[in-house]
């Protein structure tokens, strides 16, 4: 789980230029680059970093948020980036243990902006249910052993399956500095809709059967409805062609269409563009991708670099983690191949090893993003 409230330590205090009343901090073991007030905070010192996305709980102490629905986004304060809010730990209950790193997002009631869920949530209650199981399903009770006993329930995650969230690499760059000298392949990450396609064996009277399904992020949507997942799956006819492959396969795909995130990408219908595929358990390399995507008939997301070694490009700079990973963030800026407008950024996966990745948001996407 995201760590979207923590407890962390300031390493660095600069000022910025032309700006007498604010600085700009960054805190230790991290690439966040955040603007506070002059002198309310220094070096060494404990506080509660809030992530980008971060949705805040209605106390008095956020008011100053009302108007932005308390939700945390990337700004600019006098041509300095800030992303996330620094508060002092006197926002936390009395005796909490201040260690470094600890995650304090749900002792403060801190949500993530997710509309995707929200979406998905509509989705989920909008299935047709009997009219006897919608009555039972208003106790609690019944609504947990219900759940406990139907594993495969529309609303489950396959659990067997890894969701698609990716680490920013602000937020953990250890996942580049242990791999610094090493290749990676570069994919753009578009804005749109996680959706994932899988089969699976299901066993009946003793006997194994291959099963086709279909789940957005969060939520396993068991039934064929109307919802662009399952469109997506008609469209491209999935079911029939990855039972071919006769064993379970799993692809990870961003969906777009005139009904996802405004339309920024132009289509007139939806369509689905590949960036994982996963057979025995394991993501497959970038080729083996490329196979799978050529025998479902399907685009994969594109590539923009597929042999990039960080230490052997001006990207990579030893002295400075947050310079570091400044540079990566500006390198993420740029044009989308799929429509003339900002990239929403930039996923590394490890060539040797695609379970390792990390994604890089590009600045300017983030300051155009709307509510």
């Amino acid at each position: 789980m995201r760590k979207l409230a923590s407890i962390q330590k300031i390493e660095t205090i600069r000022p910025i230029e032309g700006a007498d009343k604010i600085v700009v901090a960054t805190m230790e073991g991290l690439g966040w680059e955040c603007v506070i007030k002059k002198d309310e905070f220094k070096v060494g010192d404990l506080i509660v970093y809030f992530e980008v996305d971060s949705i805040l709980p209605e106390i008095p102490e956020f008011e100053f948020l009302r108007e932005k629905k308390f939700r945390i986004k990337t700004i600019k304060l006098k041509k300095q980036v800030s992303q996330g809010l620094i508060f002092g730990t006197s926002i936390l209950p009395p005796k909490t243990s201040l260690e470094i790193g600890k995650d304090v997002t749900e002792l403060l009631g801190v949500k993530k902006y997710d509309p995707q869920l929200l979406e998905e949530s509509q989705i989920v209650s909008t299935q047709k249910q009997s009219k006897l199981l919608k009555f039972f399903m208003n106790y609690k009770l019944f609504r947990t052993i219900y759940l406990k006993l139907n594993q495969k329930h529309k609303g489950n995650w396959p659990e067997w399956i890894s969701k698609t969230d990716e680490d920013r690499l602000a937020a953990n760059p250890s996942i580049l500095m242990k791999n610094f000298d090493k290749s990676w392949y570069l994919t753009e990450k578009i804005d749109g809709q996680s959706a994932t396609f899988f089969t699976f064996y299901e066993k009946k009277f003793g006997i194994k059967f291959l099963k086709f399904g279909v789940a957005s992020r969060n939520v396993w949507l068991k039934n064929p409805d109307q919802s662009n997942y399952w469109k997506s799956a008609k469209k491209y006819d999935l079911q029939t062609k990855m039972l071919r492959f006769k064993k379970p396969i799993v692809i990870q795909t961003e969906q777009i269409s005139r009904s996802i995130q405004g339309n920024k990408y132009g289509r007139d219908e939806v369509e689905l563009f590949v960036f994982n595929v996963i057979e025995d358990g394991k993501r497959v390399p970038f080729k083996r991708l490329q196979e799978v995507c050529r025998e479902l008939n399907l685009n994969h997301v594109p590539l923009l670099n597929e042999n990039c070694i960080p230490n052997n490009v001006a990207l990579y700079k030893q002295n400075s983690l947050a310079e570091t990973v400044s540079a990566f963030s500006k390198d993420a800026e740029g044009l989308s191949q799929l429509y003339k407008t900002e990239r929403e950024g930039v996923v590394w996966r490890l060539v040797e090893n695609p379970h390792i990745s990390f994604k890089v948001i590009s600045p300017k996407f983030l300051l155009q993003e709307k509510d």
